[in-house]
């Protein structure tokens, strides 16, 4: 229990402190306002137990609303986009993978006879030679250029609560090869697959406009065969498939070389340029044209006389998920009826007031109903927006009947005030999707708790006894 508790404070520093200082002043003021009639042991040790109750109370009270609400997010994430690795690595093994093209690889090689000395067991007579045949390699930078022209449609995947984003692609690419020497070669062509993807449609490799379907040699994602080439013959080699994929497209050169007349398109159907993202160690792209209809974009990468290992591609952003403006408020709903509850009791009790339990447990059970709502109703009726403003009404117009008896006008309009915070703006707050902006709103918010208590403290000091007429 002490490690939960340390834990607590650790991760939740600004909202546990509080939550004890509060409970802190609440012992003392309880203790403070019981009566001691005679200096015996056993009154004096029914105020401690009676101040602790009272301190336990509001701990407890506390720890129970936030207790429902972190329940409340749980459950509506559970059904509510819950983007798990495992039920991405399932929506991978259904709808493939992110799609990562390695460019075509081209070795020459050719057979070549060599005089093998034959071992002696006199090392005094001369030596005998036998003729062998060896397969050497002819080293070339075959690739002499290249145009590829890739097309993305965008749809999203659908995977138990949650969306992805992924694509249909069909992928054209053009190489020319040359054999440059002056020899006859074996060359050996390997085009790998994107590694684990699903599904490969309308497979074609031509070579020189013949279709080298028998040729083929398909081994762990890896299609490779081999040709003869005649010195310095040049020819062409055109690939085409369609594939699908999710998350990223990337294209990369696997090992350094001269990259000449190189020409790289890629077309996203509906990725605006605005949205535009790129996965790590992408080369930007030369040129970034909208499409027609201007809801998409067009990359282009042109390099010639260049050297890299660099990838080029797209990462697409991830969908909004269902309810996904509703989680947000949902998970700082707890904070949210903590720091409630502790800015109430300490406004009451600075203002001289007994904390009425009662009165309080209504108020922090009228706010938890507003996230309820939002959780209940958000998918069906009213969506973010509408939900919000039926929680929050439904809440601001208890909370008025709750304390509209309060006797002092100026009390009633600081607990109004409290309540409309933490009921509309501190709940907006989790609209924030930038780590700096929420920091700084909360920065902001302690700081803004902190001068509260100040200035309420400083005025109430400073005011006319409670029982002046002309305070109201």
């Amino acid at each position: 229990m002490i490690d939960r508790l340390i834990n607590w404070m650790t991760v939740e520093p600004a909202v546990s402190m509080l939550m004890i200082t509060t409970a802190i002043v609440l012992f003392g003021s309880t203790y403070r306002s019981l009566q001691e009639t005679s200096g015996n042991f056993w009154p004096w040790l029914r105020r401690i137990i009676e101040a602790s109750v009272a301190a336990v109370l509001f701990v407890g009270l506390l720890w129970a609303f936030r207790a429902v609400l972190n329940d409340n997010s749980l459950t509506f994430y559970s059904t509510h986009g819950s983007l798990s690795d495992i039920s991405r690595s399932s929506a991978w093994s259904i709808w493939g993978r992110p799609h990562t093209q390695i460019e075509l690889t081209v070795s020459h090689s050719h057979e070549v006879e060599v005089k093998e000395e034959l071992p002696r067991e006199d090392p005094t007579k001369p030596p005998l030679y036998r003729t062998v045949v060896q397969r050497q390699t002819v080293p070339q930078n075959s690739i002499v250029g290249f145009n590829g022209d890739v097309d993305m449609q965008l749809s999203e995947r659908e995977k138990g609560y949650a969306f992805y984003s992924g694509y249909v692609v069909d992928v054209a690419l053009s190489y020319d090869i040359v054999n440059d020497s002056s020899i006859e070669t074996d060359t050996d062509f390997t085009f790998p697959l994107s590694q684990g993807q699903t599904l490969f449609e309308d497979f074609v490799i031509k070579m020189d406009d013949r279709d080298l379907s028998s040729d083929l040699r398909f081994g762990q994602d890896m299609v490779s065969w081999t040709t003869r080439m005649d010195p310095h013959q040049q020819s062409k080699v055109i690939i085409t498939y369609s594939s699908r994929g999710m998350d990223y497209f990337y294209y990369q050169i696997p090992v350094q070389r001269e990259i000449k007349d190189f020409n790289l398109i890629l077309t996203i159907d509906r990725l605006p340029v605005s949205l535009l993202n790129y996965p790590d160690g992408v080369i930007t792209p030369t040129e970034i044209a909208p499409t027609k209809d201007r809801r998409g974009s067009i990359l282009t990468w042109k390099l010639d006389r260049a050297i890299t290992v660099a990838g080029m591609g797209v990462a697409l952003i991830q969908p909004q998920q269902p309810g996904a403006q509703v989680l947000r408020v949902l998970v700082i709903a707890p904070y949210a009826v903590t720091l409630l509850g502790a800015m109430l009791a300490l406004t009451m009790l600075i203002w001289g007031q007994r904390v009425r339990f009662l009165d309080l447990a209504l108020l922090l059970a009228v706010y938890t109903m507003q996230f309820l709502l939002m959780a209940a109703i958000s998918d069906y009726f009213f969506g973010f927006w509408g939900s919000l403003i039926v929680g929050v009404a439904v809440t601001l117009v208890l909370s008025y009947l709750l304390f509209r008896k309060l006797p002092s006008r100026p009390l009633r309009i600081i607990i109004y005030i409290l309540v409309v915070f933490f009921t509309i703006i501190y709940p907006l707050s989790g609209l924030m999707t930038e780590l700096a902006h929420q920091n700084a709103f909360n920065a902001l918010l302690q700081a803004g708790m902190i001068v509260y208590i100040t200035c309420l403290s400083l005025y109430v000091s400073s005011r006319k006894p409670e029982n002046d007429p002309a305070e109201d």
